[in-house]
C-alpha cells in the first residue's frame, strides 16, 4: 500500500500579507523591546536605587498612576516578551503551521482583551487626573471647561481606537478560523491506493 504525497492547496495571499505584516511590526517592536529593557537594566534601575528614588510616593497621587509606577519593570518585560511570540507567531503563518494559526487566534483574543482593558483603565486613569489636577486660583472659567473638554476628547478619541482595533483582531480570528483558510493548514491527502489496484 503506497502513500501518496499531500495534495497542494492554493496559498492565499491573506496569509501571506498578514504575516508580513505581523513579521515587520512584531521585529520592529522585539528591537525597540529590547533597547527598552536594556536601558532599564543598565539606567532605570539603578536609579532607582538612589535615596531621592526610594521616597514614598505623594499621598495624593491617583492610584493608577501609583500602579504604574510600582510594575514599570514587568510591564516592558510583558512588552518584550509579547513582541518575540508574535514575531515567531508570524513566521509561522508564513510556513502555515498549525501551532502559529491557533497561537496566532490567541494573540488576537489576547489584543482585544487588552484594549477593552486598556479603555478602562484609560477612562479610569484620565477621571482621577482631572480630580487631583488642581488649577491656579486666578484661572479663567473657560480655561478650566478647556482641560475639561481635551480631557474627554482624549478619552472618546481612545475608545474609537479601542473598538476600531478590535473589530480588526476580530475580523482576522474569524478569518483564520475559516474553512478555507484552516485547508491551508492541514493539507488534504489523496485516498491511499493498493498498490497494482485501480484507482
Amino acid at each position: 500500500m503506497s502513500v501518496p504525497p499531500a495534495m497542494p492547496v492554493a496559498r492565499s495571499s491573506f496569509i501571506n500579507v498578514l504575516g508580513w505584516i505581523f513579521i515587520c511590526l512584531a521585529g520592529f517592536t522585539t528591537l525597540i523591546g529590547l533597547l527598552q529593557n536594556l536601558m532599564l537594566q543598565l539606567v532605570f534601575l539603578p536609579t532607582m536605587q538612589q535615596p531621592l528614588a526610594t521616597q514614598p510616593l505623594p499621598p495624593d497621587m491617583p492610584a493608577p498612576t501609583g500602579w504604574m509606577l510600582a510594575h514599570m519593570v514587568w510591564f516592558f518585560r510583558g512588552f518584550l516578551l509579547l513582541s518575540i511570540i508574535t514575531l515567531t507567531a508570524a513566521i509561522g503563518l508564513l510556513r502555515r503551521r498549525e501551532w502559529a494559526r491557533r497561537l496566532f487566534i490567541g494573540l488576537m483574543a489576547f489584543a482585544i482583551a487588552y484594549q477593552l482593558f486598556g479603555l478602562v483603565f484609560q477612562w479610569w486613569f484620565m477621571g482621577s487626573m482631572q480630580r487631583v489636577m488642581a488649577l491656579p486660583a486666578n484661572a479663567p472659567a473657560q480655561f478650566a471647561s478647556g482641560m475639561h473638554g481635551f480631557m474627554l476628547a482624549m478619552q472618546v478619541f481612545g475608545a474609537i481606537m479601542a473598538i476600531g482595533f478590535s473589530v480588526l483582531f476580530g475580523w482576522i480570528i474569524k478569518r483564520l478560523r475559516s474553512a478555507p483558510i484552516r485547508r491551508e493548514f492541514h493539507p488534504a491527502r489523496t485516498p491511499s491506493t493498493v498498490s497494482g489496484a485501480p484507482e
